[in-house]
């Protein structure tokens, strides 16, 4: 059962995140699932590589897999991230007259020891020091069916307006020690899970907190994860490592246009 939020602009501002009607056929998901797969296991058919891997084969087989960049490396993953339908639905949620994909993720999370499978309670905007605050979203497409045992994401409702909170880490997976630096904020707080049929699509706010627990079945949880900006996102010139990391912006072969408004 979906959680009870209607999929619309409104919702996505006020508590963070939405839930879109399913966009992709199961076998158009089967299909992307499979050529993660490869990816993960190191075939890369467009002869292009990820831009980082955070698991290599023959690392722990518990771990969540994570691996950025994937669309680069395979044309089916490539096609699912640049399908039409997903970029208006991505519009319309959003109220954009552009989207552009500028990053992608797939996780991967296998059946799950102990708390190898929590994935920590942060917000995507932390990690983007480049990027304005506004218009910059993250859409979840489930590759798999996603229940509570299989370990869904799970978003704070309404956090989206919060001040930041230090300590919060995605590759923390002591959710326990981060609830009680939640609590001394946030002690009241509404958490929803993304429960998701295969095909169907998240989006959340990069300042939406989320993070995600233990999946419990046999079968891997798998998601792709589609970070992209909206004409609303303004970039930040900065020094150092990241002087340089939007300049793929520029480049369609990295960072593709999904949407584009006529108007």
């Amino acid at each position: 059962m979906s959680p009870p939020y209607n999929q619309n602009h409104k919702q996505l501002s006020n508590i963070g995140f939405c839930f879109l009607p399913k966009i992709f056929s199961q076998k158009r998901a089967l299909i992307a699932r499979d050529a993660l797969w490869e990816i993960i296991n190191g075939n890369y058919s467009t002869g292009r590589t990820p831009e980082r891997r955070f698991w290599n084969l023959g690392d722990d087989p518990a771990a969540i897999i994570k691996i950025d960049k994937p669309h680069l490396c395979n044309k089916y993953v490539w096609n699912l991230v640049t399908n039409r339908e997903f970029g208006k639905a991505l519009a319309k949620a959003t109220n954009a007259k552009k989207i552009q994909v500028w990053h992608s993720q797939v996780v991967w999370k296998p059946k799950s020891v102990k708390n190898k499978g929590n994935a920590g309670w942060h917000r995507d905007a932390q990690y983007w020091p480049f990027w304005s605050l506004n218009g910059l979203y993250t859409a979840w497409i489930a590759l798999s069916n996603v229940c509570l045992k299989s370990g869904p994401v799970r978003f704070i409702a309404g956090s989206n307006h919060w001040d930041e909170i230090k300590g919060m880490d995605f590759f923390d997976q002591n959710l326990n020690y981060q609830n009680r630096i939640l609590d001394q904020y946030h002690k009241n707080r509404k958490i929803v899970d993304a429960i998701l049929k295969i095909g169907e699509v998240s989006i959340h706010s990069s300042l939406t907190y989320h993070s995600s627990m233990a999946n419990k079945l046999q079968k891997p949880r798998v998601g792709m994860v589609v970070h992209f900006c909206t004409n609303e996102a303004k970039r930040i010139e900065m020094d150092g490592k990241n002087e340089k990391y939007l300049n793929q912006i520029n480049d369609p072969a990295i960072a593709p246009v999904i949407y584009q408004s006529k108007h």
